[in-house]
């Protein structure tokens, strides 16, 4: 019975902070966004090493899709992530910009 509360104690802070890592999707800043985009991530994402990303590729629900519920493919995607210095700042602010830039927004934009 004992094994049964610790268990289910233990299964309770892991469901709890799953909910405390969920993606803010109002965070970030698109100008460092599009900065971050162009000098880190298209040095993988050029077509060569990895799918080229375009912020019109995608609407803003589609971007949103993928940065908060995909997050554990996007990690997967990018096993390297923290010994090529990125963090989750830098990834607001990539979903910021891409999210402003998107084929629904206002001013749609494309990296190329």
């Amino acid at each position: 019975m004992k094994v049964f509360k610790v268990a289910a104690i233990l299964i309770g802070f892991m469901f709890a902070a799953g909910i405390a890592q969920a993606f803010d999707m109002e965070a970030g800043d698109a100008a460092k966004g599009k900065d971050q985009l162009n000098t880190k991530c298209k040095t993988c994402h050029d077509g060569s090493k990895a799918k080229k990303i375009s912020p019109a590729a995608k609407t803003k629900k589609q971007w949103g899709r993928y940065f908060d519920k995909d997050q554990k493919k996007l990690k997967r995607k990018h096993a390297d992530w923290d010994s090529l210095g990125y963090s989750m700042d830098t990834l607001h602010n990539v979903h910021r910009y891409l999210n402003s830039s998107a084929l629904d927004s206002d001013k749609p934009q494309t990296c190329d």
